[in-house]
């Protein structure tokens, strides 16, 4: 993949864009727009100048205007704070799950020990389907069980984080903006 986008243009004239997507970029496109969207996302949170607007609406906008106590003023503004620190961890969830996918290696921390298979020929055969033959099987044969185990329940509890990171970059990517 190659991409170039250049910079906003001055009036009138249109932004250059030159993208080449390439066969094998698409052959795991979740893992290929990652390594973009993963930076994108770092230096979005580090720039940005303010929040989406759900984050930002706490009521009383106008309390200036309506001479409000000050009570009002303090709790709004504190109100205000608390938008932009929800904001903060919803797009920490988003550059969590966008790292875990670009890096593509914490399947591995559920794997302990190692494992010695050995295939050993079974007792069942097969027809080929295109030979009309039939053919051995094999079986996978574990030389020692009792040295490596797989968490399966960590793996999907982190599955079901990154899901939830990518389900927050769907309902706010319209929101990705600064």
């Amino acid at each position: 993949m190659k991409i170039k986008i250049g910079n906003y243009p001055h009036k009138g004239n249109r932004r250059k864009i030159d993208i080449k997507i390439d066969r094998f970029d698409t052959w795991s496109l979740d893992h290929t727009l990652a390594l973009i969207i993963y930076p994108a996302l770092l230096q979005l949170k580090h720039e940005k100048q303010g929040v989406p607007n759900e984050f930002a609406t706490v009521g009383g906008e106008d309390y200036l205007d309506q001479l409000s106590f000050d009570f009002y003023i303090e709790t709004h503004n504190d109100a205000f704070e608390e938008g932009i620190k929800e904001w903060d961890v919803i797009l920490d969830k988003m550059i969590w799950s966008f790292y875990q996918i670009a890096h593509d290696d914490y399947n591995e921390l559920y794997h302990h020990g190692k494992p010695n298979y050995n295939f050993v020929k079974s007792d069942t055969t097969i027809t080929n389907p295109v030979t009309g033959k039939q053919e051995e099987t094999f079986e996978m044969e574990d030389k020692n069980p009792g040295e490596h185990w797989f968490d399966s329940e960590g793996l999907l509890l982190h599955e079901e984080r990154v899901q939830e990171g990518l389900a927050l970059f769907g309902k706010y990517f319209r929101s990705l903006w600064d």
